[in-house]
């Protein structure tokens, strides 16, 4: 199951420009396959991404499923941000009023 990086009060999931396995650039939800990456590297991303608050932040296991169907609804444009739903249970894409 991948990991996500969820931020706790506004539950805005973290998003960037990534490479996929045929080293093609995609922008999409950065995600961990196991548990124990997650944990030992998601503070040490966030700090590399200038995230300063890093205790705003928190891990969230996503089906694969579901983490597919985040990065579509992102269309592979970085003006989107993505929203977790707790009762849905899926992800809310919407264009970023602060990116034109």
């Amino acid at each position: 199951m991948p990991y996500v990086i969820k931020h706790k009060q506004t539950s805005e999931l973290y998003t960037c420009t990534m490479v996929n396995g045929y080293r093609l650039p995609y922008y999409g939800t950065k995600n961990w396959e196991y548990v124990e990456d997650a944990e030992a590297d998601y503070a040490q991303f966030l700090v590399a991404q200038g995230e300063a608050e890093l205790e705003e932040w928190e891990l969230l296991e996503l089906s694969e499923n579901q983490l597919k169907m985040c990065n579509v609804k992102l269309k592979n444009d970085p003006k989107f941000k993505l929203h977790w739903d707790e009762v849905k249970q899926s992800g809310i894409a919407s264009i970023s009023p602060l990116i034109s």
